[in-house]
């Protein structure tokens, strides 16, 4: 791969250069852009690409392979990791509804096919020759950012969306409402990030703010993969409450949503929980609060 797509000069110096490797590394692995056994370029083109020192470099490498992310082959090179784990998730029994006010409109950002990213081959029970289209949208409310959404589906159900659809709907919402597809399990995985450049440009917000990451693989009524989604909401604009049974007990209850200073911290921890969310219903046609 030539090193002037992994990344250019970093511009950012209120933010570590070795944090911004690792952050820009990551999101390009997990989108797909950077594939399970690809070799990258070399220590001394990525430093020449990014602008940084070599020191600088292997301590981004360092911290990438220590995730699980690299592989560093003495004599042969650095390589995206064959076997990506990820990291440990509490199961959630539901999806919650979102309560928002204001005018809100999907600005598209990119409408395209790309080779599927390793984890969606499977999902989506295709080869990697095959394509899948992206869409690319940022969700505003009253003109401010609200959320980045990243949207994955088969070329033949891409085509038939409406970009008029596209700029008032959330894609579930398109799916069932417009479409008339039926859709039946929802998996959705949360998670608190830091913004990376892309994050925090698309949002208004600063590298490294909070972002509240929500992962969505949406099948049909009998198991067929439908939608995948990758959406960065602004930590700012979210509270998230959630009863939680510990080996069967109760322990808490309430569920919100409204702007917040930073994420809750029950998002940074690791937990073995059952949660069962307690749903908001949405006024009409505001759809599911994470929709995918």
């Amino acid at each position: 791969m030539n090193s002037l797509t992994i990344g250019s000069p970093l511009q950012d110096r209120y933010v570590p250069f070795y944090y911004q490797i690792v952050e820009l590394f990551r999101r390009k692995i997990e989108q797909g852009e950077l594939t399970p056994g690809e070799k990258l370029p070399t220590e001394m083109e990525l430093s020449k690409s990014f602008g940084v020192s070599r020191v600088t470099l292997r301590q981004a490498l360092s911290i990438l392979k220590a995730d699980g992310l690299l592989d560093r082959k003495q004599g042969n090179g650095t390589f995206v990791a064959k076997s990506l784990a990820g990291p440990e998730m509490i199961k959630l029994t539901g999806i919650t509804e979102q309560n928002l006010t204001g005018e809100q409109v999907h600005q598209m950002i990119s409408f395209e096919d790309v080779p599927p990213p390793p984890r969606l081959e499977e999902f989506f029970r295709i080869s990697r020759q095959s394509r899948l289209t992206r869409i690319r949208r940022l969700r505003t409310v009253d003109d401010i950012p609200f959320c980045y959404t990243i949207n994955f589906l088969l070329p033949e159900l891409a085509n038939k969306l409406k970009r008029r659809d596209m700029e008032l709907h959330n894609m579930l919402d398109i799916i069932q409402q417009h479409l008339q597809l039926p859709v039946g399990k929802i998996l959705q995985n949360f998670e608190a990030r830091t913004a990376d450049s892309e994050i925090a440009g698309q949002l208004s917000i600063g590298i490294l703010d909070p972002v509240f990451y929500v992962e969505s693989f949406a099948h049909g009524p009998k198991g067929d993969p439908i939608l995948y989604s990758q959406m960065y909401h602004r930590g700012n604009r979210h509270k998230y409450s959630i009863e939680l049974f510990g080996n069967g007990k109760f322990i808490n209850s309430a569920n919100s949503l409204e702007p917040i200073s930073r994420l809750p911290g029950s998002f940074q921890k690791r937990s073995h929980f059952w949660i069962k969310p307690i749903c908001f219903a949405s006024p009409p046609g505001k759809g599911s609060p994470y929709p995918p």
